[in-house]
């Protein structure tokens, strides 16, 4: 009976133990769990423990929030980055072409005043002229009046000097017979009469004049008329010389002259100023190009970096907010998953821990229950009418201690005797012969050896299984952050494509800069079929081809010509020398032309024409000359430089290198001088 008072005894202390350990376990229970039994409580650990794995499994993912957040943040700063530089480009693109407008505008201004600086300075000069002949004029009316005068004078000398000259001749005149008759003498003949005899020879009168007298009268009259004769001629000179600065100068007065030459001087100062602007002007149009080409390349790069970053925000932005409500709705009220799931492990242990208590309270009660019916049935055959009366019967407690622990020892080995005795597994190898001790051995090693490497395998697949897992993860965040990548480079190839005429959607091989000049190919085809007409009698037309270019090469600025005789293209390459020559004078004049008409295009006044007459026909050399000819009807000048004697006959002003030892000089000939 004592074995069984004492297990009576111990079960209602494990039974208290027991009830003390539900207790204390059911305490740390949520109010949720506090009533559940222990099957309860065991479903539940398990759906804590299996929540916990979940969010366990979501705790990687805090991190890659906290990457796409500063992903987003630094491509955030990138789209605000060229969102400033495409508003800064289109900012400047917008005020562009007022800056154009407004520099063209000071261009023409200084063109047109470079224009009436040369109408100024022209009229200056033609100013200047008369300016210079009206002094001319006024100098030589001056000396007019003056010459007049003296012509006055010498005539009014001249008259005194006839009149006084004219009266000695008259008096000397009406007294020669007394001057005869001074040189008479006897026996002489008379030289009037002839007589030797002289009985009343006249006598001399009073201030008679002599032949000296008379002479002397005329060398004053002569020298008289000579000095107004002199006067006439220097005063015919004078006006003739009057008359020509009057028709050089014109009847305007000096002063007026001098004023309209102070009034074009300052208008020409105020054009020249003005007209020095040109330069400047032309340099800030240059630096306008260069920064319009900046400011565009800016623009495109930074539309196409500005929509590859909204794609790549707007592709994160959903990423993080999905990412970001998974786990809100997993952290609920914790900061972290990991704490919610720490949260929830620690509930689950909680909750094992009831059930665990529950399921000892339940064992010991069934334990305590089952051995205080024992006990009672062993009092009461034992003769004690009670329990408790049976309980004060009991050996002291050393003595059941020491009985206690010899019968704990032996029932502990029986019980793992009986355990082993009835594994069905013993049983049935009792049942068997006797086993091989060293194969059993061998086998057990190599089983240990197998189960070593199984763990071993399984630890290093779980390994890979969670860097497959994250690794994974990192690619799927990749792949998302490529796609706008992706197609941002596509859309850029194949614009790179298309712009160097690379793209399989594009008909021919042609580049971009191709395609723009291929229009202004055109312009300078149709400008030098005009002078080709001419010089092939009609025969020939140059036309544009863009015809695919054969071996892959680039197409676009292709040139056929097309032959009125056979009336079917074909390749420039199949033309003669001489062809080739006209075809290339008309393409050069026709590129001259287009380029003299486009905008701010100055006209090409002196053309050099280099050889290459030497392989034309004496017809087709006559054509080129006549269009060349045309050219110069047209203020242009012509230079060829050429040996063949058949242009010395249609070229008369000619400039001839003559070679020598010493140098080489430079003769003008003419077709006069030769």
């Amino acid at each position: 009976m004592a074995p069984q008072l004492h297990a009576a005894d111990t079960a209602a202390d494990d039974h208290t133990r027991a009830q003390n350990a539900e207790r204390t376990a059911r305490e740390h229970l949520q109010p949720a769990h506090a009533d559940l039994d222990a099957g309860q409580l065991e479903t539940a650990e398990q759906q804590a423990r299996a929540q916990a794995a979940v969010l366990t499994a979501l705790i990687p993912e805090e991190d890659t929030v906290r990457q796409l957040t500063a992903d987003l943040k630094r491509t955030d700063a990138e789209r605000q980055a060229f969102a400033d530089q495409q508003r800064t480009a289109q900012d400047w693109l917008e005020e562009e072409p007022t800056r154009r407008r407004t520099l063209e505008a000071r261009r023409e201004t200084a063109r047109k005043a470079e224009e009436e600086g040369r109408r100024h300075q022209a009229a200056l000069d033609i100013l200047k002229v008369r300016l210079e002949a009206a002094k001319r004029r006024d100098a030589h009316l001056a000396k007019i009046t003056q010459a007049e005068q003296h012509l006055a004078d010498a005539q009014a000398a001249t008259g005194q000097a006839g009149q006084a000259y004219l009266t000695i001749r008259r008096r000397r005149t009406e007294g020669m017979a007394a001057e005869l008759a001074a040189n008479l003498t006897d026996g002489t003949p008379c030289p009037v009469c002839g007589s030797c005899t002289h009985p009343a020879p006249a006598a001399p009168q009073d201030g008679q004049p002599t032949r000296q007298d008379e002479q002397d009268a005329e060398a004053l009259h002569e020298q008289a008329k000579a000095t107004q004769d002199a006067a006439a001629a220097a005063l015919h000179k004078l006006r003739e010389q009057a008359a020509t600065a009057t028709g050089e100068a014109g009847d305007t007065p000096l002063a007026d002259l001098q004023t309209q030459h102070k009034t074009l001087t300052a208008e020409l100062t105020d054009a020249l100023a003005r007209a020095a602007d040109q330069g400047t002007v032309q340099e800030e149009l240059l630096a306008l190009d260069s920064e319009h080409t900046a400011m565009t390349q800016q623009h495109s790069t930074a539309t196409a970096g500005l929509s590859a970053r909204n794609a790549s925000y707007d592709t994160l932005t959903q990423q993080l907010t999905e990412l970001t409500a998974k786990l809100a709705a997993a952290r609920g009220t914790h900061p972290t998953v990991a704490a919610h799931a720490d949260e929830l492990t620690r509930t689950a242990d909680r909750l094992k821990e009831a059930a665990e208590a529950s399921h000892h309270l339940t064992t010991a009660t069934q334990t305590l229950t089952h051995r205080t019916t024992q006990a009672t049935h062993a009092a009461k055959d034992q003769g004690f009418d009670t329990l408790a009366l049976a309980q004060q019967a009991l050996l002291s407690d050393e003595e059941l201690h020491t009985i206690e622990e010899e019968i704990t020892q032996w029932r502990e080995a029986r019980a793992a005797h009986t355990t082993v005795l009835e594994n069905p597994a013993l049983q049935h190898a009792a049942a068997q012969p006797p086993a091989d001790l060293d194969a059993a051995t061998a086998a057990r090693a190599a089983a240990d050896d197998q189960h070593a490497e199984a763990a071993a395998a399984a630890s290093a697949a779980h390994t890979r299984n969670q860097a497959l897992t994250a690794l994974a993860a990192e690619l799927e965040t990749a792949i998302q952050r490529l796609k706008p990548l992706e197609q941002a480079h596509s859309t850029a190839r194949h614009l790179a494509e298309l712009v160097t005429g690379n793209s399989t959607s594009a008909r021919v091989r042609m580049q971009l800069e191709a395609y723009v000049l291929a229009a202004r190919l055109e312009e300078v085809v149709t400008a030098a079929n005009t002078r080709l007409h001419i010089m092939s009698e009609g025969r020939y037309t140059l036309s544009h081809s863009d015809h695919q270019a054969a071996r892959g090469a680039r197409s676009g600025l292709g040139l056929q010509i097309t032959d009125s005789w056979t009336g079917r293209p074909r390749k420039t390459d199949t033309l003669s020398g001489g062809e080739s020559f006209f075809a290339s004078l008309s393409l050069a004049l026709g590129l001259a032309d287009v380029v003299t008409h486009e905008a701010g295009g100055n006209p090409l006044d002196t053309l050099f024409i280099d050889e290459g007459f030497g392989t034309l026909d004496e017809d087709t050399l006559h054509k080129v000359l006549d269009v060349l000819d045309s050219l110069r009807a047209h203020d242009r000048t012509v230079g060829v430089i050429s040996h063949i004697p058949e242009l010395r006959r249609r070229i008369t002003h000619r400039l001839h290198v003559r070679k020598d030892p010493t140098g080489s000089t430079l003769a003008h000939l003419t077709e006069a001088a030769e």
